[in-house]
């Protein structure tokens, strides 16, 4: 994968959480924008989803998500992207 070309589990994250409004302008960013938000915001953002649907934790999450049209089966593929970009959602 080159820096200048986005990867597919990049796109699939993308294509689902950009749904939500505090995501809507992901699709407009440049690669690298779109690879800092993957990596801190969404990240942090599919933990604590992870976390609400495994653990118990309250965060809202699910709602948020439900609401913006992405199903549970959206939230398991953009942790699965995740996990195959190497990012730890423990």
């Amino acid at each position: 994968m080159s820096d200048s070309e986005i990867h597919a589990d990049e796109a699939e994250i993308v294509r689902i959480v950009s749904k939500m409004p505090e995501f809507s302008n992901l699709e407009t960013l440049e690669i690298s924008k779109i690879r800092h938000e993957i990596t801190h915001e969404i990240a942090q953002m599919l933990c604590e989803y992870y976390w609400e649907n495994t653990r118990g934790h309250k965060t809202d999450w699910t709602s948020k998500f439900t609401k913006a049209g992405i199903s549970e089966d959206d939230g398991k593929a953009a942790i699965a992207c995740a996990r195959r970009l190497g990012i730890d959602i423990p």
